[in-house]
């Protein structure tokens, strides 16, 4: 799978379609992408028949039923097995585009334009596709990898600040997975990437890429290694499911769980509180933390034990052990977890 990172990459999009499909084109984005760049892609996919399906912007389009949709519009335009799926948008775009190719006609090929930092920093990278259903995350979905993935850092220009931050979570994920360097200098250069400095953006974008694929490339099918970058995910999916993906995105979501986990981690001895306090200051600045109410509690706990990590019943956490270091654990008593969610710790 080739992936292409840097700025302005509509002339590489349009030569290596030139050189790897015929003619159809099935274009996937969302309402947001559509009204600023729709013009932009359709001129280079001009030499195409091309074909655009639009979703509406938000964690609720990943469904079934707009899955199905696609499928019949895919059929009432004859796409065959020759045509190519894109998909242009954020990770709701990109896991619904992937869902679609990995399933349409036994499987088509697609390729991936991400347009958050969020999905240019993950969720384009590493084949995971799939839709939520009853109103938990992911539920139903493949390993499918696109033929490529093109990462164009301009496009993050017209992204507001929440969607930074929601990318600059799992960025700064990397960093306590997997390298404290990285950490230390993603949180010295914040300001430099909310100003959409072009040098750091693209460092911090081919930096957590280089990451992942390390990760992924030793563990396509997430048995082992991959599951690290679940980092935060556990708590972030529980606390974005209760609010049915309404109060917090996704990136926001994981940085909370990020600081519930490494809390986790303090209490049962495997980092010291030093390190914790670092990592409470970083990710506390981009989203307050939540003293979470006992109905809240048991409701992201109950989501939490549906996660498709577990095993026999018990919840698998990951967890940091040192600066850049982190491992797997699935002993953790459920009275932690409450106290934790719930706790008065956030503001002492």
């Amino acid at each position: 799978m080739d992936i292409v990172i840097g700025k302005n990459l509509f002339d590489e999009i349009r030569k290596f379609l030139s050189e790897n499909i015929e003619e159809n084109i099935f274009l996937i984005t969302d309402e947001n992408v559509r009204k600023y760049y729709l013009d932009k892609i359709l001129q280079c996919l001009s030499d195409f028949k091309v074909n655009v399906y639009t979703l509406t912007p938000g964690e609720e389009s990943k469904s079934l039923d707009i899955v199905k949709d696609i499928y019949s519009e895919l059929i009432e335009v004859n796409c065959d097995r020759n045509t190519i799926i894109i998909s242009f948008g954020g990770g709701v775009v990109g896991d619904i585009s992937g869902f679609v190719a990995s399933t349409y006609l036994r499987g088509v090929d697609y390729i991936q334009i991400p347009t958050t930092l969020l999905s240019q920093v993950d969720s384009s990278i590493g084949g995971k596709v799939g839709v939520d259903f009853k109103g938990y995350k992911n539920m139903i979905g493949s390993f499918y990898f696109p033929l490529a993935t093109f990462i164009d850092i301009e496009l993050l220009k017209s992204l507001d600040t929440r969607d930074i931050t929601s990318g600059v979570g799992e960025v700064l994920k990397y960093g306590i997975i997997y390298d404290y360097d990285f950490l230390k200098y993603v949180y010295s250069n914040i300001d430099s990437i909310y100003n959409f400095d072009d040098e750091v953006l693209e460092t911090i974008v081919k930096k957590s890429v280089s990451i992942k694929n390390r990760i992924v490339s030793q563990d396509k099918r997430d048995k082992g290694i991959r599951k690290i970058l679940n980092f935060g995910h556990t708590i972030g999916h529980g606390i974005e499911s209760f609010y049915d993906f309404k109060r917090y995105n996704h990136g926001e979501a994981v940085i909370l769980g990020m600081i519930y986990e490494s809390f986790i981690s303090k209490e049962i001895g495997l980092i010291e509180e030093e390190y914790f306090n670092e990592i409470f200051s970083v990710l506390s600045k981009l989203v307050d933390p939540v003293i979470f109410n006992i109905k809240e509690v048991d409701g992201i706990l109950k989501n939490m034990s549906y996660d498709k990590k577990n095993k026999k019943d018990k919840i698998v956490f990951v967890l940091p052990t040192d600066r850049g270091e982190v491992q797997i654990f699935d002993n953790i008593e459920k009275d932690l977890i409450k106290k934790t969610l719930s706790g008065d710790w956030i503001w002492k």
